[in-house]
C-alpha cells in the first residue's frame, strides 16, 4: 500500500481542483411523485440518473436542481408556463396520438386512460353509461373525484349539469382520489369513478370489481415529462423509446399505463392484454372523451357559480 496523504497534502490537491476532477459527477434528477411513471420504466433509466421523490402540497413548487420533471396533466397545466422550456420536437414526440397534442406547449405526454366507472359486488347493475352512477342504490356509496371540475364534466355527460349535479352529489359519499380504491375495496363503498391507471392492475386479481369505460366518454388523465427552464436536461433518446417496445410495452399496459401512441403501433402488445378496450378505447369512443385544459376565468367563474348553487 503506498503512502498515505498528509491533511497539509490533501489540502493542496484540493487547491488545484484535483480532487474535485476525481469525484464522481452528481447523478441528474428525475423528480416525481410516487406513481406518477411505471417502476419498470423508471429502472431503464440510465446510471448517471436518479430518482427524486416530490410530495406535493397545495402548490407544486419543482424541486430545485431537479433535470426533469413528471407530473400529472392537473398538475402540470397548473403550473405558470414559465416553468418550463419547450419540450424539442423528436422521435420522442413523434407518432402521438392526435389527442396529446393538446399538451405539447407543457411538456411531453408519455401516458394516459380514461377515468371509469368501478363497481364492486354491483353485478345487478346493469348497463354502460354514467346514468348508472343515479341509481338509488347506490345513495351513500358512491365515491366522486375530489376535483369538482371533474364531478362536473361527469354531470354534463349524463344531462343537464344544472339538474344533474345536485341529485350526483347527493349520491356521493365522499369525494376522494387518495383513498377511493381502498375504501372500494374494503367495502365502504360500492362504486367509484377512478382513474384506469389505479384500476386496471386490480381487475385480474380481485372479480369482485367490475370497470366500465361509459358510452358517453370520459376525461383522460395524463402522465407528462417536463424541462425546468433552468436547468432542465433531456433525457436520453433510447430511455424515451423504450416504452414502444415490448417486452416493456407490455409491463406498462398491464400496469395501466398506456403510450398515447398511434393506434397501429400499440395493436400488437395490446392484442396480448385481456382490457385492451380500456386501455386504448376504440376510436368512436375515444372521440368522445375529453381533456381538461386550462379553463379561462369566465369558465371558472361558471363553474363556481354551478358547484355552489348545487350542494345538496
Amino acid at each position: 500500500m503506498g503512502p498515505f496523504l498528509s491533511r497539509r497534502q490533501l489540502l493542496l490537491l484540493a487547491g488545484t481542483g484535483l480532487l474535485t476532477a476525481c469525484a464522481p459527477s452528481p447523478r441528474r434528477r428525475l423528480a416525481l411523485p410516487a406513481g406518477q411513471l411505471p417502476k419498470p420504466w423508471l429502472q431503464r433509466l440510465p446510471g448517471d440518473w436518479g430518482v427524486e421523490p416530490w410530495k406535493l402540497q397545495a402548490t407544486a413548487t419543482p424541486p430545485s436542481g431537479a433535470a426533469l420533471l413528471a407530473l400529472s396533466d392537473g398538475w402540470a397545466t397548473g403550473l405558470p408556463a414559465s416553468s418550463f422550456a419547450p419540450w424539442p420536437a423528436g422521435p420522442a414526440s413523434e407518432g402521438l396520438l392526435p389527442q396529446a397534442e393538446a399538451l405539447r406547449p407543457w411538456g411531453l405526454p408519455v401516458g394516459f386512460g380514461p377515468w371509469l366507472l368501478v363497481l364492486r359486488d354491483r353485478f345487478d347493475l346493469v348497463g354502460d353509461s354514467w346514468q348508472l352512477l343515479l341509481d338509488p342504490s347506490l345513495r351513500g356509496q358512491l365515491l366522486l373525484p375530489a376535483s369538482a371540475r371533474l364531478v362536473i364534466e361527469i354531470a354534463k355527460r349524463i344531462g343537464e349539469p344544472a339538474e344533474v349535479l345536485p341529485r350526483l352529489r347527493r349520491q356521493a359519499l365522499g369525494f376522494n382520489d387518495r383513498d377511493a380504491l381502498t375504501l372500494l375495496l374494503n367495502g365502504d363503498a360500492q362504486a367509484a369513478v377512478l382513474p384506469s391507471g389505479a384500476v386496471l392492475p386490480l381487475l385480474n386479481r380481485d372479480s369482485r370489481l367490475r370497470a366500465l369505460l361509459p358510452r358517453e366518454g370520459s376525461v383522460l388523465w395524463w402522465s407528462l415529462l417536463l424541462l425546468p427552464r433552468r436547468g432542465g436536461v433531456l433525457p436520453p433518446t433510447d430511455w424515451l423509446l423504450a416504452p414502444r417496445q415490448s417486452p416493456l410495452l407490455d409491463q406498462l399496459l398491464r400496469a395501466g399505463f398506456t403510450p398515447p401512441l398511434q393506434r397501429q403501433k400499440l395493436a400488437a402488445a395490446l392484442a396480448r392484454q385481456r382490457f385492451s378496450e380500456l386501455l386504448l378505447p376504440p376510436e368512436p369512443l375515444l372521440a368522445r372523451c375529453s381533456t381538461l385544459l386550462p379553463a379561462s376565468e369566465a369558465e371558472r367563474q361558471a363553474a363556481t357559480v354551478l358547484w355552489n348553487g348545487s350542494t345538496p
